[in-house]
């Protein structure tokens, strides 16, 4: 115990599992299976998401592109393909999305901060019309 604190005290991210965590270890396929993957997110789906949500999102989709970055890897020093490449295709997307969103965000929040500042210099500067 450092410092007095124990470690119930302590929250933080769970252990890591070494190079695990770059390999597809939960799909075991036969040598003619291909893997079942999802579609890309929608726009319009990470729309209504919230901005922690989309932050958790985006790590999900950082930790897969890694894992398929590494199938890659290890595909071409065997000489092999990687099963179903639309995996890379769909999560790339999603990140693209996510980054266009949250710039969406960005801009309305720009706008009406804008907005908002012209009118309190508005309401705040003298009426010249109403000085006799």
């Amino acid at each position: 115990r450092a410092g007095g604190v124990g470690s119930r005290w302590f929250r933080g991210t769970p252990a890591r599992r070494g190079l695990e965590e770059f390999y597809d270890t939960k799909n075991h396929l036969k040598p003619n299976e291909n893997p079942i993957s999802g579609r890309a997110w929608e726009a319009a789906e990470l729309r209504r998401k919230s901005f922690t949500d989309l932050h958790k999102l985006w790590f999900v989709l950082l930790k897969e592109r890694n894992v398929l970055l590494t199938e890659t890897a290890r595909a071409r020093q065997f000489n092999m393909r990687i099963k179903n490449p639309m995996r890379k295709t769909n999560v790339r997307k999603s990140m693209g999305r996510i980054k266009q969103v949250l710039a969406e965000r960005r801009a309305a929040y720009r706008e009406v901060r804008a907005r908002a500042v012209a009118a309190t210099e508005a309401a705040a500067a003298p009426d010249d019309n109403n000085t006799n």
